[in-house]
């Protein structure tokens, strides 16, 4: 595996654990939300700060139930878990949401 892959592999179990985690803490809490028929735990989406960083993060926002709209309000939320490192960035959309599909998938187990 070359220095690349590696860095990416780390960076997808980094992102993964920090939103599997996130999940199973909304679940065990009992503040996920609904849409509709859907249950809510985290709606991830990837937000950028620069051209090259993009993170995954969830809009949803189970103190208070809803969504968080709001770009800049969502990176301040999480901003120290991206200064700690629980949070690493990608260096395009098209990377963040190639990983998104993936953990999607893994961690809530629907096709979103």
């Amino acid at each position: 595996m070359t220095i690349e892959n590696q860095s990416k592999s780390k960076r997808y179990d980094i992102n993964k654990k920090f939103l599997e985690n996130f999940h199973n803490n909304v679940l065990s809490s009992g503040k996920q939300g609904k849409e509709g028929k859907d249950t809510v735990t985290m709606k991830i989406t990837s937000v950028g700060t620069a051209k090259d960083k993009h993170y995954l993060l969830p809009r949803f926002d189970p103190e208070t139930g809803k969504e968080i709209k709001d770009d800049n309000e969502l990176i301040k939320k999480y901003m120290s878990y991206i200064e700690s490192g629980k949070i690493k960035s990608y260096s395009s959309a098209k990377e963040a949401e190639d990983d998104r599909t993936i953990m999607y998938k893994l961690i809530v187990g629907s096709k979103k």
